[in-house]
């Protein structure tokens, strides 16, 4: 199969047809922030002093402040936790996403416990960078390999930094904290980081939906620069040619989101042009795709 339509393949993983006839919206005071699949709407139903279910949506009753609200959602995913009904919470993480109204930095209608985001369908943000070296003229770049006991993608490729915003983080303030974290790339080197956009799209797994926003920043280490984890999340690095990670970035052997920042580096950096590529515009399209509410 020729690399573009591999490439294609592998992009639609991110961002697969999603039949709304399979979920109810999630409402909150009119606004939909989520969907749940109706396959897992009577586990709201039985919890009426919480969500009133209709035929149309899943709605949080009454309406109250964020933290009401907050606590509302939290005490029904602790329950369901405690029953073993949703194999994800499992990673219960002990940290929040932030959901927000009408796009991040508007208003928090809630905070979520992050491994339970994909149950409710709301929509989530990241940071994301590709970090780069040009030894003797030629580009490489920086790839992290996942701890082999990592819940997701264990073992698998992953970007140099990549991370969640967590509730009361902004997204540089989460940058700088994910690369120490996960790199120790020191603060002087993070102030040439370029913020270069983002990507979006919308997983579908078992148990419902993701929307995810990641923001991307891209960097040109300093060539004796070594990157070396600190939190436990990472096992270890690699620095690969281009032509070693367009081989590998479209297989299994790399996180799938990841993959995605890494595909949008190729193209901005005109290391895939479309002459080459019958699959390019839609590509950028599903890197770029819009979310269902």
């Amino acid at each position: 199969m020729p690399w573009s339509e591999q490439a294609l393949s592998y992009v639609r993983k991110l961002s697969p047809s999603i039949n709304r006839n399979h979920y109810l919206p999630f409402v909150i005071d009119e606004s939909k922030c989520g969907l749940v699949h109706k396959d897992y709407v009577p586990q709201f139903q039985k919890r009426p002093e919480i969500f009133h279910v209709t035929d149309e949506a899943v709605k949080l009753t009454g309406t109250g402040s964020k933290v009401t609200r907050s606590n509302a959602i939290n005490q029904f995913l602790l329950k369901l936790r405690e029953e073993g009904t949703f194999s994800v919470l499992k990673g219960w993480r002990e940290e929040t996403y932030s959901v927000f109204k009408d796009g991040f930095r508007s208003e928090i209608l809630f905070d979520i416990e992050r491994a339970a985001v994909g149950i409710i369908g709301c929509k989530s943000y990241g940071v994301h960078m590709n970090g780069y070296v040009y030894k003797d003229g030629e580009l490489m770049m920086w790839v992290g390999v996942r701890n082999p006991n990592k819940a997701k993608y264990p073992g698998c490729y992953d970007n140099i930094v990549a991370g969640g915003i967590s509730s009361g983080y902004g997204i540089w303030e989460t940058m700088l904290k994910e690369a120490e974290e996960e790199a120790s790339i020191p603060e002087e080197i993070m102030a040439r980081a370029k913020s270069v956009g983002a990507i979006s799209y919308t997983i579908v797994n078992d148990y419902g939906t993701a929307p995810e926003v990641e923001f991307v920043y891209d960097l040109e280490l300093p060539l004796d620069f070594v990157p070396k984890n600190a939190d436990g999340e990472v096992a270890g690095f690699e620095l690969m040619t281009i032509d070693e990670l367009k081989e590998v970035v479209i297989t299994d052997k790399f996180k799938t989101n990841c993959a995605g920042v890494v595909i949008d580096f190729l193209i901005r950096h005109s290391l895939l042009e479309p002459d080459n590529m019958p699959d390019y515009v839609e590509i950028i399209n599903l890197l770029h795709s819009k979310h269902p509410f």
